[in-house]
């Protein structure tokens, strides 16, 4: 037989056991890309390196330019950007609408060291290579810069046309 105390005791483990059910998505499932609960936009979102179509190589150099500066992908296709860092500093490689690429221009411009976390954004060192891989909405435009400071500026900066 149960006694008042022992039944309490039984109650607060039940009421806490379901909480720590509800509170760790238990009976979920979960097929996220990574990054892509931290960013799905208008202008597509992170997948994985094996789902890409092709690879699209992207050169950086000191005279801040990319080369290419124009990219044509097929509407929702998943294309993977090697980034390859021809020249003495560092550049960045920012996927993102022109809200983004001012947002991150700001944001670099208060913090010139900051470490990128953003799944449509990375920094790749002098002479490194580094590559981004990202599908692409239905049609539209989606722009690429460089936000270490001066660079965007400086002319840094390109599209990628989604038509099909």
């Amino acid at each position: 037989m149960f006694n008042s105390k022992r039944l309490g005791v039984l109650t607060l483990a039940t009421s806490l056991l379901l909480v720590v059910s509800a509170c760790s998505g238990a009976g979920t499932e979960s097929t996220t890309t990574p990054g892509a609960d931290a960013i799905r936009s208008d202008f597509g979102s992170p997948a994985e390196p094996a789902d890409a179509a092709r690879t699209v190589e992207i050169l950086a150099n000191d005279d801040f330019t990319f080369v290419p500066a124009e990219v044509a992908v097929a509407p929702g296709e998943t294309v993977t950007f090697r980034v390859v860092n021809q020249g003495s500093l560092v550049h960045d490689f920012t996927l993102g609408d022109q809200a983004t690429q001012d947002e991150h221009e700001a944001e670099m411009a208060e913090m010139e060291d900051m470490a990128h976390d953003e799944p449509n954004v990375m920094s790749v060192p002098a002479g490194e290579t580094m590559e981004l891989t990202w599908t692409f909405p239905e049609s539209g435009t989606v722009l690429i810069g460089c936000h270490q400071p001066g660079h965007y500026d400086a002319g840094m900066n390109g599209e990628i046309t989604i038509d099909g």
